[in-house]
């Protein structure tokens, strides 16, 4: 089927390089395919970034040579992550300085520096519940991924209560979907009522505890465990130079996140009597989709099921008269939601 697919990819494509007033309709009838069959085939253009779409053409859409095609997806990924890339960037200039001008400094620091991994899920809540006695001043953490167990929930808002009654700060940031599962939205508005400030988000880069400036625990990939089971691990970080990094993400994601009491996205809503308005959550959605995202990805990063998210890509399409994910960004551009 997937052989299918791509050889009708590569008649549209061919079409569009032969003449650059090809129409859809005339394509599908000479060919005669139904209209899945044409968009599958689309789908597949548009993920590849050989089709952009254009309101300029008789189709609708332009085709780029591969490598122009290439050169954008590569962009494309590049401003998804730009704020993170950044942060990396920055901080490897400082080491690259550091290495010319102040190379005893760096010695020191990389000295300085330690790593530990951490294995197994009574370890990993160890090693978090030693940090959080050890803290002293602040706790930056970032949790993206489904809501947690209501049992784990609890006993991290106990530890929350302690540091927050010895004085720590506390700022954290959960994905909006998570914020809105009901335990999850208890905990939140408790741990908010206790001193700590609280925001949302519709995507984080990844799961992430920086405690004072000296110590930061971030996952690691699961460690192979006895049968056929993997255990969780975790990696704790220790140093001023490392830890400054992952400051920095947590600024970023602190800066463009919403305070709790705007935790909800905003309700869908007519504009100016001429049509509905997608929510925050729908616009990032329509920015994955026209990434190429696949369900599984797209419900990682917003924190929703498989089946939410394909549910919201339908009301989506819907919405836009859109025959295909294709076709929905397609209308989502020529509409301005993605202009923002």
């Amino acid at each position: 089927m997937e052989d299918v697919v791509r050889a009708r990819a590569r008649e549209i494509y061919r079409a569009a390089l032969d003449a650059a007033d090809w129409h859809p309709e005339t394509l599908v009838a000479s060919r005669g395919w139904n209209g899945t069959e044409f968009a599958e085939a689309l789908q597949l253009l548009g993920e590849l970034g050989l089709f952009t779409p254009s309101s300029d053409t008789r189709s609708g859409w332009t085709a780029l040579s591969p490598d122009t095609a290439l050169r954008n997806l590569l962009l494309e990924e590049d401003r998804s992550t730009g704020a993170y890339l950044d942060a990396m960037r920055q901080t490897r200039a400082a080491l690259d300085r550091l290495v010319v001008d102040f190379h005893p400094l760096r010695v020191r620091g990389l000295l300085d520096a330690q790593l530990e991994v951490v294995t197994g899920a009574a370890n990993v809540s160890a090693a978090l519940e030693d940090a959080s006695q050890r803290v002293e001043d602040e706790v930056l953490s970032l949790h993206p991924g489904r809501a947690l167990p209501t049992e784990m929930i609890e006993a991290g808002l106990e530890r929350d209560r302690l540091a927050l009654g010895r004085g720590v700060r506390i700022r954290t940031i959960h994905l909006g979907a998570v914020a809105a599962v009901p335990h999850m939205a208890s905990y939140l508005r408790r741990l908010n009522a206790e001193g700590a400030q609280v925001r949302t988000a519709h995507t984080l880069p990844l799961r992430l505890i920086v405690l004072d400036r000296s110590s930061a625990i971030v996952p690691a990939p699961p460690r192979p465990a006895d049968g056929n089971d993997e255990e969780i691990a975790a990696v704790v970080l220790r140093g001023e130079t490392l830890v400054g990094v992952f400051r920095e993400i947590f600024e970023h994601c602190w800066a463009s996140a919403s305070v709790l009491a705007d935790a909800h996205d905003e309700p869908d809503r007519p504009d100016d009597g001429s049509g509905w308005l997608p929510s925050g959550r729908h616009r990032e959605l329509l920015r994955m989709l026209a990434g190429g995202l696949t369900d599984e990805a797209m419900a990682r990063k917003l924190g929703l099921s498989e089946r939410t998210v394909r549910r919201l890509v339908a009301e989506l399409s819907e919405r836009l008269g859109a025959a295909s994910r294709f076709q929905a960004g397609v209308c989502a551009v020529r509409s301005g939601w993605l202009d923002d």
